[in-house]
Formats: structure tokens, sequence, C-alpha cells
């Protein structure tokens, strides 16, 4: 009924934290925040959905259909990055997909 969704993940989910001593807590214990409308993927989406999942969580194939759940993915409307102290940093869903590892 409300496809609105945010989603946030944190440094604090790995070790990089405990490694170098920062406070789960911290603005230095990095963390995105992403928002935007939960919407299902296309058929055209869908192998590469299932395969992402499925590799992940293979006991998910054998779920039971009549719980109705269905692939989605976020389509991305508002990211901001926690990294230090200030306050976010507010990134572009453009500048999001175009980064590049360094």
């Amino acid at each position: 009924e409300n496809p609105y969704a945010t989603l946030t993940m944190s440094l604090a989910e790995t070790s990089f934290c405990r490694k170098y001593g920062f406070d789960p807590q911290s603005p230095l214990c990095a963390h995105i925040i992403l928002s935007g409308t939960v919407i299902k993927v296309s058929e055209a989406e869908m192998d590469v959905a299932k395969n992402s999942l499925f590799i992940r969580h293979p006991e998910m194939k054998t779920w039971p259909s009549s719980h109705n759940w269905f692939f989605a993915k976020l389509n991305i409307t508002n990211i901001w990055v926690l990294d230090y102290f200030g306050g976010p940093k507010i990134v572009t869903p453009e500048e999001y997909y175009n980064a590049t590892f360094q």
C-alpha cells in the first residue's frame, strides 16, 4: 500500500569498526542510508534477481509460494552517507551508480 522505504547499512555489520576501535554509534563507523520506492522487478530483470537472491540464500527457493512474496528492488531517490562528524553527505543516485571502486 505504501511503497516508500528506507534501507540503512553500517560498517558495524563488518569487522571494520572493531578492527579500528570505532564505536558502532560513532559517525566514524560509517553508514549509508538509501530511500526510495519499492517496485516489482520487470520480467527482463527476473532471472538476475532470482539468481542474485538464491546464490546467497539457496533455502529460499523452497519457500511456500502461498506467502505471495515477490522480487522487488529499491528505486533509489535519496542517499545520505554518514562517515564523519558534522552531518551526512548527500549523494545523488547518479553519483552512486557511477562510482568506481578504488
